[in-house]
């Protein structure tokens, strides 16, 4: 079973929040694939999963990179 989850986070800076959170899209994650877009106002952030539980640990991890990003180009 294929899960997906996309999120889009509207902020004033998405070249500098996609900058941020680039680095983390070379690691080689198994069961789990993350595509990150940068839009006009916005960071597109798309997660797919084999199945529930690799998704929600995808989930985990990029929301709480995304939250450690805007708060870093916010200081």
């Amino acid at each position: 079973m294929n899960c997906c989850a996309e999120f889009v986070f509207e902020t004033d800076q998405p070249g500098k929040i996609y900058q941020a959170l680039s680095p983390e899209l070379e690691d080689e994650v198994h069961r789990s694939s993350v595509d990150l877009v940068v839009e006009d106002t916005s960071v597109r952030l798309k997660i797919r999963g084999e199945d529930v539980v690799s998704l929600r640990a995808a989930l985990n991890t990029w929301i709480r990179l995304v939250k450690i990003a805007f708060e870093m180009v916010n200081l």
